[in-house]
């Protein structure tokens, strides 16, 4: 019975180290998954940050372009308008390079004729 008792008592002991241990373990189990969470919920949080951020430049760099181009197309109009009014104005040169002489030689001619006429 003694020895019975000694076994039973050794069997509990040994129970109790096992407990022990399972519990010990569980336990650092349980801080290593708490620190994996934790890491994870940094990485979310940064994550969302940098999300933001890059939104946030895009949303910048995208006005920029769009002003950019804006300033572009109102430099190609202006250029536009100063070639039409160049064109114009070359026109307006060759029609009174062509009626100039023409209206002189009249003058001249009816100035001629008058003068000779009149002598």
């Amino acid at each position: 019975m003694a020895d019975e008792q000694n076994e039973q008592a050794w069997v509990a002991g040994q129970v109790a180290d096992v407990r022990r241990i399972a519990e010990v373990g569980f336990t650092d189990v349980r801080g290593q998954l708490a620190l994996i969470r934790q890491g994870q919920e940094q990485n979310e949080r940064r994550h969302a940050e940098l999300a933001a951020t890059v939104a946030e430049n895009h949303r910048a760099v995208s006005e920029r372009l769009d002003d950019h181009a804006k300033a572009i197309q109102t430099a190609a109009e202006e250029r536009a308008a100063e070639r039409s009014r160049v064109q114009t104005m070359a026109d307006n040169a060759k029609k009174f390079s062509t009626w100039v002489p023409i209206v002189v030689s009249l003058v001249f001619g009816v100035l001629g004729i008058v003068l000779k006429g009149g002598f």
